[in-house]
C-alpha cells in the first residue's frame, strides 16, 4: 500500500487527515527562543493574538531530514511505501529534507514530489494521492497523477493587507502605507514556486469580483469539479468568496480549511483563496 505524507504547509483539514490516513509533519514557528510546532502547539488565532501584543516577528523552521527519515522507515519497514509531497523549494528547505531522508531507502519505494506551491492548493493534491492510495492504486500511477496537478492546479488568493507581507520585510513602509491608503487588495498566485502578483484592485468586492471574472474567462464551468477554500482567521470573508462561488457553480466536492501558522505569517490577518484543478486547453 502507499502511505501519503505532506507538511503542515498544505493546511488539510482535519477530517481529510483523518479519513485518508494522510501524516503531516510539522514545520516550526519560532518566536525567539520558544518553537512551537505549526497546528500542533500552537494555531492561526492564538499567533495572531500574540502579535497584536508584542513587536516580535516569528519565523519558521524546516522539516528536518531526521524526522522524514523516521516516517518514511516506519512505512518502508512495514512494507509499504511512500509519496511524499512537500511545500515549494523555492519557499522552504523542507523538500530537500525529504530528499535527503529519501536517500537512505529504494529508490522504488518513495517518491518525494515539490509541490511548487503552498497551503490548500497543494494540500488538495495530497488529498487526492491520498484518495488514490486508499482505492489501490499503485504508486507510479500516483505519482504521475500528482504530478500531472502540480503542473495544474489554480492558486486565487486575495491578499486583505500587506502589514504582514511588510512586517516579514518583503515590501518597504512606503509600499505598505500607499496600499493601506488606497486600500488595495493583491490578488497572489504561485509561478515557479514563488508567490507572485497577479493583480491588484481596490476592495474586497472588487477582489472578488476579480476572481469570478476570471474564472468566467479561463474556465468553461467549476461544475462538477473538486475545489477548494481557505481563510485567514476570518471566517466571515471566506463567507463572501463562498456565496461568490456557489452562488454561481455547482462543484462535486469544495474542500474548506484555514490557513495554519507558516501561512498566516506571510500572508497576515483576512487573507482568502479559491484553488482548483485548471482546464486543460
Amino acid at each position: 500500500m502507499v502511505k501519503i505524507i505532506t507538511d503542515s504547509v498544505s493546511d488539510i483539514p482535519k477530517e481529510y487527515i483523518d479519513m485518508y490516513d494522510i501524516k503531516v509533519l510539522p514545520l516550526k514557528v519560532i518566536f525567539g527562543d520558544e518553537v512551537y510546532r505549526d497546528g500542533i502547539d500552537i494555531d492561526t488565532k492564538t499567533m495572531f493574538d500574540r502579535l497584536k501584543t508584542t513587536n516580535e516577528y516569528p519565523t519558521t523552521s524546516q522539516v528536518t531530514p531526521a524526522e522524514f527519515e523516521q516516517e518514511f522507515s516506519e512505512v518502508v519497514n512495514s512494507g509499504n511505501e511512500v509519496i511524499c509531497i512537500t511545500m515549494s523549494s523555492a519557499l522552504s528547505g523542507t523538500y530537500n529534507s525529504a530528499l535527503i531522508a529519501s536517500r537512505e531507502f529504494d529508490a522504488n519505494k518513495i517518491r518525494v514530489i515539490d509541490s511548487k506551491a503552498i497551503t490548500l492548493g497543494y494540500g488538495m493534491i495530497v488529498i487526492e494521492a491520498a484518495k488514490m492510495a486508499s482505492n489501490g492504486i499503485g504508486i507510479d500511477d500516483i505519482e504521475s497523477r500528482v504530478r500531472d496537478l502540480v503542473n495544474n492546479m489554480e492558486y486565487l488568493i486575495i491578499f486583505d493587507t500587506l502589514e504582514y507581507i511588510y512586517k516579514g520585510g518583503r515590501i518597504s513602509k512606503s509600499q505598505y502605507m500607499m496600499s493601506n491608503l488606497l486600500n488595495i487588495k493583491v490578488i497572489m498566485t504561485m509561478k515557479d514556486g514563488q508567490v507572485v502578483a497577479r493583480e491588484k484592485v481596490r476592495g474586497r468586492k472588487k477582489a472578488i469580483k476579480y476572481i469570478i471574472d476570471y474564472i468566467e474567462k479561463n474556465e468553461s464551468t467549476l461544475d462538477g469539479r473538486v475545489i477548494g477554500m481557505n481563510h485567514a482567521n476570518d471566517k466571515s470573508y471566506l463567507e463572501e468568496l463562498k456565496e461568490a462561488v456557489l452562488s454561481k457553480y455547482i462543484p462535486s466536492e469544495t474542500i474548506y480549511s484555514e490557513v495554519g501558522c507558516t501561512v498566516a505569517a506571510y500572508s497576515g490577518l483576512s487573507a482568502v483563496a479559491l484553488y482548483y484543478e485548471k482546464t486543460k486547453k
